[in-house]
C-alpha cells in the first residue's frame, strides 16, 4: 500500500514538473485519445464514417487554436467539414430528374437561366429536296442531310448598372444541306443568319411596380446569306418584328413582318418570291405533340410557300424528339429562292441550351 502511494506521489511530482510545452502536447494527445474512445456515434444522416470522423478529430486537436475547444465542439466542427454540400449542378440535376418523371415535354420552357439558349429550330433530318425543273444542286435524285442550329444569348446579362439593356440579344442560326450520296460528301448549300434584337418578353418578365404592355415580342435586324460570291451569291438584310398570340391552351399564332433594307446584286427580286411577312400556327396536343404550319406569300400572288412540321417525343429518357417536315414553295434554300421546290424529311428535333 505504501509502495503504491509512493509511486502515485512520484508520478504527481513528475506531472507538476513537466514544462509548459510538454504539458500542452500531453493535453492534445490526451484529448485525441479521449476523442477516439468517445462515443462512436456515426453521423449517418450526413454519410460520415467512423474512420473519416476519427481522422479529422486527430488532425484538429493538433492545431494550437483548438486548445480551448471541447470534444463536442471539435466533433461538430469535423461534422461540418465532412458533410457533403449540395452544389448548384446537383440541385439542377435533382430538379431535372424530378420534373422529367411522368411530366409532359414543355415546348416553351423557361431557359432564361442558361447563358446560351436555343433559338428558332434545332434538328437534323434525312430526306430529299427537288427543284421543280430538276436543276442542281437540288435535283431530287439523291438523299441529303439537312440540319439547322439556332442559339441566342444576352449581350448584357444581369450586369450591374446595365440592367435596362438586358433584353438586347444576339442570335445566330444556320441551315445546311449535306450531300451524303456523293463520294466526297460535299455540302450543297449553307444559309447563315446572324441577328441582333430586342426581346420585349424578357423585359416584361422583370418585376415592376407599374403595368406594362407591348406590341411586339421581338424587334431586330438580321442578315441572311449563303456565303458565296459572284452569280451564286444570295443575301439580304431585313428589319423585322414578331408577335405571338395565344388563342387557347393548344393554339397559338406567330406573326413576323419585315422590311428589306439591302438586297444582294443577284437576288434583287427576292421579295417577289418571299414577300414581307409570314405567319405560323402552332398546335400543341397536351403539350406533347406539336404541329407547326408556316405560310408566306410573295409579292407576286402566285408565289405561295408553306411548311408543315410534326414534332413527337420518342421517350422520357431520350433528349430529342421525332421530327418530320414537308416544304413546298420558294426560299427553303437561298440558292434556289426563285425556283419552286418541294422536300420531305424525317429526323430528330432537339433542345439546345447551356
Amino acid at each position: 500500500m505504501r509502495l503504491c502511494q509512493r509511486l502515485a506521489n512520484h508520478r504527481a511530482l513528475e506531472f507538476i514538473m513537466i514544462p509548459t510545452h510538454n504539458y500542452l502536447r500531453a493535453k492534445r494527445l490526451f484529448l485525441a485519445y479521449s476523442l477516439l474512445l468517445a462515443s462512436p456515434v456515426l453521423y449517418a444522416a450526413t454519410g460520415i464514417t467512423d474512420a473519416a470522423l476519427n481522422s479529422c478529430l486527430q488532425e484538429q486537436v493538433l492545431y494550437p487554436e483548438n486548445n480551448a475547444q471541447t470534444v463536442g465542439q471539435l466533433r461538430a466542427r469535423c461534422a461540418a467539414l465532412l458533410t457533403p454540400r449540395e452544389t448548384g449542378v446537383e440541385r439542377i440535376m435533382e430538379s431535372t430528374a424530378q420534373t422529367n418523371i411522368m411530366q409532359p415535354y414543355s415546348f416553351d420552357g423557361d431557359l432564361r437561366s442558361s447563358f446560351v439558349q436555343g433559338y428558332k429550330n434545332n434538328y437534323i433530318t434525312l430526306g430529299s429536296m427537288r427543284n421543280e425543273d430538276g436543276s442542281p444542286p437540288f435535283s431530287g435524285n439523291t438523299l441529303d442531310i439537312k440540319f439547322e442550329l439556332g442559339m441566342k444569348f444576352g449581350l448584357f446579362p444581369d450586369i450591374d448598372g446595365l440592367e435596362p439593356l438586358s433584353p438586347l440579344k444576339f442570335g445566330y442560326s444556320q441551315r445546311s444541306w449535306w450531300d451524303i450520296s456523293e463520294d466526297s460528301a460535299p455540302f450543297k448549300e449553307h444559309n447563315y443568319n446572324p441577328e441582333i434584337f430586342w426581346d420585349f418578353t424578357e423585359a416584361l418578365a422583370r418585376p415592376s411596380s407599374t403595368p406594362r404592355w407591348h406590341i411586339f415580342d421581338l424587334v431586330g435586324i438580321e442578315h441572311q446569306s449563303n456565303g458565296l460570291d459572284a452569280e451564286n451569291s444570295r443575301s439580304w438584310d431585313r428589319i423585322y418584328a414578331t408577335r405571338t398570340l395565344r388563342s387557347s391552351e393548344a393554339w397559338s399564332w406567330t406573326f413576323k413582318y419585315w422590311q428589306a433594307i439591302n438586297l444582294g446584286d443577284y437576288n434583287e427580286d427576292i421579295e417577289d418570291y418571299l414577300g414581307s411577312a409570314e405567319i405560323t400556327t402552332h398546335f400543341d396536343l397536351n403539350n406533347w405533340v406539336r404541329i407547326n404550319l408556316k405560310a408566306l406569300l410573295g409579292r407576286k400572288s402566285d408565289k405561295l410557300s408553306y411548311q408543315l412540321d410534326l414534332i413527337v417525343p420518342m421517350s422520357r429518357w431520350v433528349n430529342s424528339r421525332f421530327f418530320m417536315s414537308y416544304y413546298n414553295g420558294y426560299g427553303e434554300a437561298l440558292i434556289s429562292y426563285n425556283k419552286k421546290t418541294s422536300s420531305f424529311r424525317a429526323g430528330f428535333y432537339f433542345p439546345l441550351g447551356f
